[in-house]
Parts: structure tokens; sequence; C-alpha cells
């Protein structure tokens, strides 16, 4: 798709200078592609801060990570697997 934009001289001389002849369609979209997953990423990072904390039961994680483990590996294990 062909879009029509306006971008400071100093930023064209700078994307001209550091890619190649024919690569400025393809600077441009990586390079926005790439803020696009970023603001993405870090909206859902703040949608995750803002929720309310899980797990609160759990004073000793190690502790309860360990325990889960072995009962799956016990479980596994009568299953055959």
């Amino acid at each position: 798709m062909r879009l029509n934009v306006l971008i400071p001289e100093e930023t064209v001389k700078n994307i001209k200078r550091i890619t190649p002849k024919r690569g400025l369609s393809r600077f441009l979209a990586e390079a926005a592609s790439e803020k696009i997953k970023r603001i993405e990423r870090e909206k859902a990072l703040r949608e995750l801060i803002a929720m309310p904390p899980t797990f609160t039961h759990v004073k000793d994680s190690r502790k309860w990570i360990r325990e889960i483990r072995r009962r799956d590996l016990k479980r596994m294990k009568r299953l055959g697997i």
C-alpha cells in the first residue's frame, strides 16, 4: 500500500545513511511494526500490573512449585507417561 507521510529532513537523512539504496520502505515498515509490537507489549504489561494479585495463599513460592512438580511426577509415573 502506498502512503504519503511527512518525516523530518534530518530523520530521512539518517535513515538513508544507514539503509541500502532501495531499502527505505522496508526500513520504515519494520520500524513501524516494531513500534506497534512495543506499544502492545507495554499495554499488556500495564493491564497485568493492574490486575489483582493471585495465589495470595502461597507463602513460599519455591516450596509450592516443588510440591506441584512432585505431584505431577507421581501422577505421570502412575499413568505410565
